[in-house]
Order: structure tokens, then sequence, then C-alpha cells
């Protein structure tokens, strides 16, 4: 039987072009990651089914990849990250002085319906800031997403604001428990409004909180946070909360700009884990999410041991791709060394290795090429890949002892000795 040319549905191969932009994107996130004071970290791909099942959501429960060992032990590709991060800090880095800031950049696995911008397997670039309750930790969650969308030129993004306490709040008010606050939420994420209210409409609890409640969740757009406090202003406690989310948005419109913020108070996300600010960010020209993240503050003592609050944004490092190459037209430079080493004929292929070998050991980077195609097809292709210096090697060369030096740019060639080649295009292309 013939193997399947196509990957898995919903995962996908990269070609060098867009595995040049990828990396690129990784390549930026990280620098914020440094800028911020945030630590790589690694975890694996496989996780305990467990690990999930103690607070991610119905949302994520249903649509993992998951299967058994040998020893029947339940395992799952991780569909998240957040959880992951958790069971390591509460595992070895608990001891650490706080606040602890933990960076990554890791493939997820969700069994979704394939479509644009949502795929099976994804990456993200993570950012988990572990130990602080104060609402300045929340707004550097969206400063770090700012300096990431402006560093790969998405400079007109959005960020939707939401705050899951203030939903808890009242939904306790109105006599729901914990369980049936998450799926509340979660149904509200899932755009099952309807079905949420019934639950609402039917719980034990105070009626005025239900009828507060109904109309929080149907302001579905951008809303002052003072009228959601007036609101509120009879929801034991709902105050704090909102205070909370003044805090954090008193900073963010100060160093992120008014436009580029929205606090939507019928906002929630399907993740159970999540206790306060709650944010997405979108570009214009797509309706998904380019990154997402908000505060868990319960979510680490779940796993043993004394509990530490939390707060996380994940960039969608798949989706930022996508809508850069998709909706903005970007393409990555693929680069490649700028150096290549041309034996004319297969007897002169040792003395072309020794060649690009000493140069190397300079720490530039040398492509060899191979006989058989002629040196004018060569340098033409070397022409259309940019590739700056085209060290030329023959039968006369071998017996002198010698390279011959094109420069493509200046267009003149020069005789060096080997011996001195490396230093020779080291000084031609400025690396001294």
């Amino acid at each position: 039987m013939r193997p399947p040319l196509d990957p898995p549905k919903g995962m996908d191969d990269l070609t060098p072009e867009e595995y040049a932009v990828q990396d690129e994107l990784v390549r930026k996130a990280r620098a914020v990651m440094e800028a911020y004071g945030y630590r790589m970290i690694e975890t694996p791909a496989v996780e305990h089914y467990e690990v999930f099942a103690v607070k991610s959501g119905e949302e994520i429960l249903t649509h993992m990849f998951g299967f058994e060992d040998a020893h029947g032990r339940r395992l799952v590709l991780r569909p998240e990250m957040t959880a992951p991060v958790a069971r390591l800090f509460a595992a070895r880095l608990s001891r650490r002085p706080l606040p602890v800031r933990l960076g990554y950049v890791a493939d997820c696995y969700r069994l979704d319906e394939p479509q644009w911008g949502r795929r099976r397997r994804f990456y993200h670039a993570g950012f988990e800031l572990i130990g602080v309750r104060d609402p300045m930790a929340d707004a550097e969650q969206v400063l770090i997403c700012r300096d990431f969308f402006e560093s790969v030129g998405i400079r007109d993004f959005r960020v939707k604001l939401g705050h899951v306490g203030i939903h808890r709040a009242v939904l306790s008010a109105c006599g729901l428990d914990e369980s049936s606050q998450d799926r509340v939420l979660s149904l509200i994420d899932r755009g099952r409004r309807e079905e949420a209210m019934g639950i609402v409409r039917e719980a034990p609890g105070d009626p005025s909180a239900k009828e507060a409640y109904l109309e929080l969740v149907s302001i579905e757009g951008p809303a002052e946070v003072g009228e959601v406090r007036e609101l509120l202003s009879r929801v034991e406690g709902a105050r704090q909360q909102v205070e909370e989310l003044e805090a954090v948005l008193r900073v963010l419109e100060a160093l992120v700009g008014r436009d580029r913020i929205g606090y939507v108070p019928g906002f929630a996300r399907g993740l159970s884990y999540y206790t306060g600010v709650i944010l997405e960010v979108y570009g214009p020209r797509a309706s998904v999410a380019l990154a997402g993240g908000g505060r868990y503050d319960g979510l680490i003592g779940l796993f043993g041991g004394r509990d530490f609050p939390g707060v996380g944004v994940a960039i969608g490092i798949t989706r930022v791709m996508q809508y850069l190459v998709d909706r903005m037209g970007y393409r990555a430079d693929v680069g490649g060394p700028k150096v290549l080493v041309k034996p004319l004929t297969r007897s002169d292929g040792e003395y072309a290795l020794m060649v690009a070998d000493s140069v190397r050991r300079r720490g530039i980077a040398v492509e060899t090429a191979f006989p058989g195609r002629s040196l004018g097809d060569e340098l033409g292709l070397a022409s259309e890949r940019g590739v700056r210096l085209v060290l030329i090697v023959g039968a006369r060369e071998r017996e002198r002892g010698v390279v011959l030096v094109r420069d493509m740019r200046e267009g003149r060639q020069l005789e060096v000795q080997r011996e001195g080649v490396a230093e020779e295009v080291e000084r031609l292309l400025g690396h001294g």
C-alpha cells in the first residue's frame, strides 16, 4: 500500500519559506521574553490526562488526542500549556523567590474541525507570571502582546478584555456552585448563550442577581466599567472585582492606547481555571483571536501543596503566521549561506571541501556545490539566491594552492591563496 502524501488532517508540513516565517515569529517572541525577564522552560508533548481533567474545562476535555500506554495509563497530547506549566511549577519551582516568570514555545494538539486559523497542531509562545495578585501583573500580559504584535508589523490590533471574577461573583449570588459556573462560562464562550441563560434562570439564588447577570451577558460590545459598576452595585463580592478591572484598564489606556483596548462585559473564556481578568487580541483582517490569556489564581494549588496566584498569555504563533501570510501578504527571507564553493569537476571535490571547512571554522556559513551543473548555471542560481561570494576551484587552482573568489555584488574576481581564503572571505563580508 502506498503511504499518503499529505499529513494527518489539521496538521501541516512547512516548506522552507513557511518555516522561515514561523522561525522569525518565534525569535521575536523570545526577544520579548528576554525583554520582560521570562525564562524559557519545556514540558513534554505527552501529558497525563489528569493534568487537564483537574480544571481545564469541558471544551478542552472533549477535544483532546488521548490514548493508553502499555501499562494502561491514560495519556494525552497536550491541548494547551497553562496546566502543564502549573504542574511543573508545583513539582519543581515552588520554592523559588517570587515572582517567577516562565516562557515557552510549544506545539499543542486539539481535535477541532480544521478551518482558517484553527489547526489540530499549532504552536504557542507563552508567558506565565506566577506569585503576584497585583493588577499590574495582568497589565503586563497586555504590554507583552503590544510589544510582540508591533514587532511583527501588526500595529492595528485590538485587545478584548473581560473579567471572569465579575461573572463568578454574580453567578455565586445567583446560587450556582463552581461546577455550574464553569458550565455557564463554557457555554457563553462557545456562543450558546441561550443555553447558558437557561441555567441561570433556573438557579435558586437572588432574582435580582439573575436579572443583573442576564443584562451583563447581553453586553457583547465594549462598555464603560462605570456602567457595570452601577449594574452590579447590589451584588455582594462584585465590587472588588470591578475595582481590579478598573486598575488594569487605567494602566493599559495610558500605555497601550484607549483606542486599542475594549472591555466587553459579556466576554467569557471556556477554560475553567480562569478567575480574574481575561483577554484576547485580534487583528482587523480576521475574526479569530491571535492571542489569549488571563488570571488563574486557583490552579496551581490543585496539583498539591501551597497555592500560588498566576496570570499568563499565549500568542498563537501558527495563527499569527497565517494572518501575516494570508491577510497581509508577508513573505520571509529564507536566507541561506552567503558563500558558495563551486568545484568544477568531481576530482576537485576534496579540495572544495577543504576550502569550505576552513571558512566555516571562522563562523561563516558556506554551502558546497556538487559537480554536474555548469559554472554559468551555478553562478546564475547563486545570484538568484542572494549569494555574495562564489569560491571557484578547479584543476589549475588545486595545483597552485589557490582559490578564485568571485564577488557577485561587485562583479569582480580575485585569486587568493588557500591558506588565506577564510580571512579574505571574512574581510569581504565585513565579519571582522
